[in-house]
């Protein structure tokens, strides 16, 4: 589970790391403002959990996430506060949970065994022009650019939408999926094999890697094997 925290008192920023660091699926990133965490998700990194403080200048912690809304929908978003009437703003958002500070180490496991719940039970919603699709994310084996199309393989079949590569990544866990070439995105539980320059999944389809890509894929797979459970 990739996590980032943001929050501008560095004390506060190191308690809560020191609660979720030691989780045994979990890698956690610091941010102390606002600007350093949108500036990273517009680099094109992605995160499957977000603690944000709802007070933090010189963005405060919904207006960022109204922002990050923009590049990543599937992002579940938990706001450290004071003041619960903040709260309803959250809803502009669809914030998963508020933590009322003082924040103790168990609220923290509390949400993160809720969250992971969550992201094991997901469900991925699509509006298409004909209907809207409901896919268990656990049936989604890989996803592929087709020039302005993407075509899903979901549980042997083949789904063509007319939505960019783009667009469905930010839909998607990063725990269970990664994104190995600008083609191709796969889904990590149907990894069976692979070198410095491909991928073969469980269906016995190979696809490149792309060389700066692999680097991050090795942490990407060993975080999953290592302690995200099945899907």
């Amino acid at each position: 589970m990739k996590i980032a925290i943001c929050d501008d008192e560095p004390i506060f920023l190191k308690r809560m790391y020191s609660y979720l660091w030691q989780q045994p699926d979990c890698t956690v990133e610091c941010f102390s403002s606002s600007d350093a965490l949108l500036n990273n998700y517009k680099s094109g990194e992605r995160y499957d959990v977000l603690f944000l403080d709802i007070v933090m200048p010189p963005e405060n912690g919904i207006d960022l996430a109204k922002n990050i809304r923009e590049y990543d929908q599937s992002v579940i978003l938990v706001f450290f506060t004071a003041y619960l009437e903040y709260a309803p703003a959250g809803y502009e958002v669809n914030a998963f949970r508020y933590l009322l500070k003082p924040v103790t180490e168990e609220d923290i496991l509390r949400v993160i065994r809720d969250i992971r719940v969550k992201l094991e039970n997901a469900t991925l919603s699509i509006k298409t022009p004909e209907c809207n699709l409901l896919l268990h994310i656990q049936d989604l084996q890989h996803l592929e650019a087709d020039n302005k199309n993407t075509i899903l393989h979901y549980k042997g079949d083949m789904i063509t939408l007319r939505k960019g590569l783009n667009e469905l990544e930010s839909l998607l866990p990063a725990s269970f999926f990664f994104r190995i070439h600008r083609k191709y995105i796969v889904n990590l539980a149907y990894v069976r094999e692979f070198d410095e320059v491909h991928v073969t999944l469980d269906n016995g389809r190979t696809f490149p890697v792309s060389r700066r890509k692999m680097k991050e894929f090795r942490l990407a797979i060993k975080a999953y094997i290592e302690g995200v459970p099945p899907l």
